[in-house]
């Protein structure tokens, strides 16, 4: 991250994926993760980072990004993962749970950054899923959905 560039990171969480794996198996889990990450890749710029987290978490870093382009970013991946994709001959169609911090001016740890985007992302999945939650500089969360928006 640059110093003094608005740097913004997106928390992604696959709602419901563990049903893809009770269901499915494993290995059909391995393949929608891989188609989801096609998906989020296509739709990131090339200075864009992401990165699987872990599980079915994937965390996005966009340099040189403020707040109203993270969230038209987030727009545009929950849109993206909303097109199926194939995995083992069935159509299948993702959503995810994302978590947006901005951090100005080099404000924050990555540590910092990371918790509190990983905080929003719970909001947006407590707060109905298939959608997106920005932290706050003042520490509260917005959650935000098909135009909605509501402070946690």
């Amino acid at each position: 991250m640059r110093h003094g560039e608005p740097t913004s990171i997106l928390f992604l969480d696959l709602d419901d994926f563990k049903t893809v794996n009770d269901s499915l198996g494993h290995s059909a889990g391995d393949e929608m993760l891989v188609a989801v990450a096609e998906q989020l890749s296509g739709c990131l710029r090339k200075s864009d980072m992401a990165a699987r987290f872990g599980g079915d978490e994937f965390a996005v870093l966009l340099e040189d990004t403020g707040r109203a382009e993270a969230e038209v970013t987030a727009r545009r991946i929950l849109h993206t993962l909303a097109v199926p994709v194939e995995v083992q001959g069935r159509q299948l169609r993702a959503q995810a749970s994302i978590g947006m911090v901005v951090a100005e001016g080099g404000r924050g740890t990555q540590e910092e950054l990371l918790r509190n985007a990983d905080v929003a992302m719970y909001a947006a999945k407590s707060g109905g899923k298939a959608r997106y939650a920005v932290f706050g500089e003042d520490g509260r969360v917005r959650v935000v959905s098909s135009g909605e928006q509501t402070a946690a």
